[in-house]
């Protein structure tokens, strides 16, 4: 090897050249995607090769690299391909290979190099629709939102359970959507999480199901258009917020229908969590008793909504937000017209995420309902504040 780089020196040096590769041929990973430690984010294989004599200052680096089998492949061949350390920087290795850091990275493809950025306290972005069903004339089509593409089809007569793609609809539901709408009608039947806080690229259920089946289990209770945390760096849920209410007793309006329904208001938002800068609701899916009101547009209302409201209403309130969407300040907390659930969006304007969570504790008109706000504050964060704190005591002292 010594010997064929002292007669390529003088050639070398007479016709280098220089090249450029275009990223996105040697990328196993579009821009943005989410990859982890240990993923291979190039095809080596696909690296353009030169003459060995106008690129010996290739050689050289592959060399210095100790990659000494594709030293000898390049000498052998008589080709040497761009060292991998010219096309790649940051968290991936000479190999390709993503390291140093935990969770769930992304790739960035610019014109030169190729790297993996490393996921912030927290990665998090919204349901938005994935595949969706399509009311076509010979019955409907399964259709792929973000590729545009048809990728199946289902007969209304014979179609089951099994038959329909993701977890979020049964068979009664869309045939009663199929019997009641029109020609081009779409439904939601999955969705993928996109717009996320770091412009990462979306993540597919499947993905999303695989790697976070957490945030998977989460996004399947809310509705599309729901922020949801995918990932979180070691925090600490920090209790900023505590407030109760009682059910009282308004027995026109039947305690015990009243009773249900609050408890079915704490069902869909406990539990909920929403990010920093982001809007909010609960879950989808959570039922609840109407009975007739005149007051109400549509005639019905959902008596006993406003007491666990109160107390949510009053917990972020504390906090220095803004009234929710869909609450009014007054005694009768949640406005006619807006879902209990889904309808009523809180902004959090905290530095991190806030989990809600709602209990109730005995029965009937003394019920208590109870409301905890949590931020979750990486650890980082309280480390350095605390490191903080204690250089300023020194320094007192």
């Amino acid at each position: 090897m010594i010997a064929i780089i002292i007669v390529l020196i003088p050639v070398s040096l007479a016709t280098t050249t220089t090249h450029h590769q275009n990223m996105s041929e040697i990328a196993k990973y579009d821009n943005g995607s989410t990859v982890f430690a240990g993923d291979n984010v190039i095809d080596k294989n696909k690296i353009d090769k030169y003459p060995i004599v106008s690129n010996f200052g290739s050689l050289l680096t592959q060399i210095g690299n100790g990659e000494i089998v594709d030293a000898f492949f390049s000498i052998a061949t008589g080709a040497v391909p761009t060292p991998s350390s010219e096309l790649l920087y940051g968290n991936v290795s000479s190999d390709g290979v993503v390291d140093e850091f935990e969770g769930p990275g992304y790739v960035v493809v610019d014109n030169d190099k190729i790297t993996v950025n490393p996921p912030g306290d927290f990665v998090w972005g919204y349901n938005s629709p994935y595949l969706q069903a399509k009311i076509v004339p010979d019955g409907i089509d399964i259709f792929n939102n973000k590729t545009n593409q048809t990728v199946g089809h289902i007969d209304p007569k014979t179609m089951t359970n099994d038959t329909i793609p993701g977890q979020r609809v049964n068979v009664e539901t869309l045939k009663y959507w199929y019997n009641h709408y029109g020609q081009g009608s779409k439904y939601n039947l999955d969705y993928c999480i996109n717009g996320f806080n770091d412009n990462r690229s979306y993540i597919t259920p499947d993905m999303l199901k695989e790697k976070f089946p957490e945030a998977y289990e989460y996004s399947l209770k809310y509705p599309g258009g729901s922020p949801v945390v995918v990932y979180g760096e070691n925090y600490t849920e920090t209790k900023v917020a505590s407030t109760y209410t009682y059910l009282d007793s308004h027995p026109q309006y039947n305690d015990a229908n009243r009773e249900f329904n609050a408890k079915q208001f704490v069902k869909a938002w406990n539990g909920t969590i929403i990010p920093s800068n982001a809007y909010g609701c609960g879950r989808e899916g959570v039922g609840f008793s109407s009975v007739p009101e005149r007051e109400a547009e549509s005639g019905m209302a959902t008596h006993g909504v406003c007491p666990p409201a109160r107390s949510l209403r009053n917990a972020v309130l504390s906090l220095g937000f803004s009234l929710p969407i869909g609450m009014d300040s007054g005694r009768d907390a949640v406005l006619y017209g807006f879902s209990p659930s889904t309808g009523i969006k809180i902004n959090n304007t905290l530095s991190y995420p806030i989990k809600i969570k709602m209990w109730t504790e005995g029965s009937g008109a003394g019920m208590r309902i109870y409301t905890d706000v949590y931020e979750m504050i990486p650890n980082s964060y309280i480390a350095n504040q605390t490191n903080s704190t204690n250089s300023t005591n020194n320094t007192n002292n």
